[in-house]
């Protein structure tokens, strides 16, 4: 209970620092990392051109714009495609025998907060009917073609929650599909260029990977900002309210029954039959320490003569 009446758990903003955005391709034989950037521009929802609308539907409407971002990226990769050719070939190879083709896509995301939670992943795996032909990627890896297309390769709304767990919203039309395209000239590289018009025309014209993301709000650092960002409010209701409160209870239960024995009027005659007892016993008077002994217990088990012992002089 102090640490409620004494902190603020007002919650602050928590908005997404840095982005990554990665593709890859897995079968059989192994993976390889098609598409990967770190450069991605990080839009405040509040201050973007009202002329485009990238929310028709109104899904944001319930949320604190504040915690509403508009992540753009770049669509040609930021490294290269340095794959060696005898590798390309055993991976070529490896599409005609593996019927179990995967694509996934990953955003990293990077917050303040919370404390040993700042970097959050979202990775999803394309659905089967949603990837391209087996053959269409190895065409383009052999270099007969430059591109295939993925449909619905990740949400295009999600929100990373105040612990740290990002979580797609459930709406209709929430997916982003792309073109894979393979660039080569005295060097190769990948790009990812989005299909969807209106996430370019609000991204200021950039084709790569986008996302509408809401991040919430998280507690303040300190102790009580770690303490909610770590175990959340039902955590501290549990271990102050329960915990303690029962600690309180076991403390202060039954107090009726321990009054006849702790609110006496006066206990020096109790004492005095305490110091024979030790007296005896140290003496090795058992026989006598045994009567006192005795004495004492017959004492404290009626309460008439625990009266009569204990009144004042």
């Amino acid at each position: 209970m102090l640490m409620y009446s004494s902190g603020n758990p007002t919650n602050i903003e928590n908005p997404i620092k840095d982005a990554s955005v990665q593709v890859d391709i897995k079968t059989a034989s192994g993976r390889l990392s098609l598409y990967q950037t770190t450069l991605c521009k990080k839009l405040q929802w509040d201050k973007l051109n009202p002329d485009v609308n990238l929310d028709p539907k109104g899904y944001l409407d319930t949320y604190n714009q504040k915690d509403v971002q508009l992540i753009c990226c770049e669509a040609d990769a930021s490294t290269l495609w340095l794959i060696p050719n005898v590798v390309q070939t055993r991976f070529i190879q490896s599409l005609d025998w593996d019927a179990l083709m995967d694509i996934s896509f990953t955003w990293v995301l990077s917050r303040g907060r919370p404390k040993g939670k700042e970097v959050v992943k979202y990775e999803r795996s394309v659905d089967p009917q949603d990837l391209p032909k087996q053959s269409d990627v190895q065409q383009v890896l052999n270099g007969s073609i430059n591109s295939f297309r993925i449909y619905n390769v990740y949400s295009r709304y999600f929100r990373v929650t105040g612990s740290g767990d990002v979580r797609p919203l459930e709406l209709e039309d929430n997916f982003v599909s792309a073109d894979l395209v393979i660039n080569r000239a005295n060097y190769s590289w990948w790009s990812f260029h989005d299909i969807n018009s209106s996430d370019v025309n609000g991204c200021g014209g950039l084709r790569g990977p986008m996302a509408i993301i809401v991040s919430e709000e998280t507690p303040p650092e300190g102790i009580l900002g770690d303490t909610l960002s770590k175990f959340s409010i039902w955590g501290l209701y549990i271990t102050f309210v329960l915990a303690v409160g029962r600690f309180i209870r076991l403390q202060c239960s039954d107090l009726r029954m321990r009054i006849p024995y702790e609110n006496l009027p006066s206990c020096d005659r109790l004492i005095a039959i305490c110091e024979d007892i030790y007296a005896a016993r140290a003496e090795g008077e058992l026989g006598v320490e045994e009567v006192l002994y005795w004495t004492l217990v017959k004492i404290y088990r009626s309460p008439h003569m625990l009266l009569e012992y204990t009144k004042a002089d």
